[in-house]
């Protein structure tokens, strides 16, 4: 859903400039106004890291990058907290409550469970044809969690929709500037008599 979004956005509004939109430069607003605490999810999980993948998506990618991650050091795994927001994940540290990153939703293209439950992954853009699989570990199964990020997903698509039926809007209405000065031009020009 969330790679739907990022196309959608991409092939409809490329040319469009939209000042209030969700840029890389944008601050992040603590919450969105959709963002209040009962939506919130969070996670008592293991942060497992992160690493970088080939692909934007695809199961596969994602299984293989939990495989290299579960094997790694688990000294280096993080006990995290994670806050699941419409526009943000958070990832805050249980053993200092120190924010340890933040994934921009928008930015998610591909999320799948491991070949076992208790593994998650999932793939932020990190630039141009730059992608990141960052892995978790839970006691239990992963579905919840990973639940609770497709719906935040889908809640972020909602809101994109809301954002280009509003544009539509607006582009409907027209604006008193050139262009009406240009249609005046011309209607003058055209009932002005022709002198010989």
């Amino acid at each position: 859903i969330c790679s739907q979004a990022a196309l959608k956005r991409k092939d409809n509004m490329e040319d469009c400039k939209d000042v209030t939109a969700d840029t890389p430069d944008t601050p992040i607003s603590p919450l969105s106004p959709a963002d209040t605490e009962e939506n919130v999810k969070r996670f008592d999980i293991l942060y497992l890291g992160y690493i970088r993948v080939e692909k934007e998506k695809g199961a596969d990618v994602i299984h293989s990058a939990i495989d290299k991650l579960a094997k790694s050091y688990q000294s280096n795994w993080e006990a995290v907290t994670m806050e699941i927001h419409i526009s943000t994940i958070n990832l805050i540290k249980t053993s200092d409550r120190t924010l340890l990153a933040e994934h921009r939703v928008r930015f998610i293209s591909f999320m799948a469970l491991g070949t076992e439950e208790q593994y998650l992954g999932y793939i932020v853009h990190g630039g141009p044809r730059i992608f990141y699989c960052h892995v978790y570990q839970s006691d239990g199964s992963c579905a919840d969690i990973a639940r609770a990020i497709q719906t935040a997903c889908n809640a972020r698509y909602q809101l994109l929709l809301a954002k280009q039926e509003e544009r539509k809007k607006c582009e409907k209405v027209e604006s008193p500037g050139i262009l009406s000065f240009f249609k005046k031009f011309k209607k003058k020009t055209q009932e002005a008599p022709e002198k010989s």
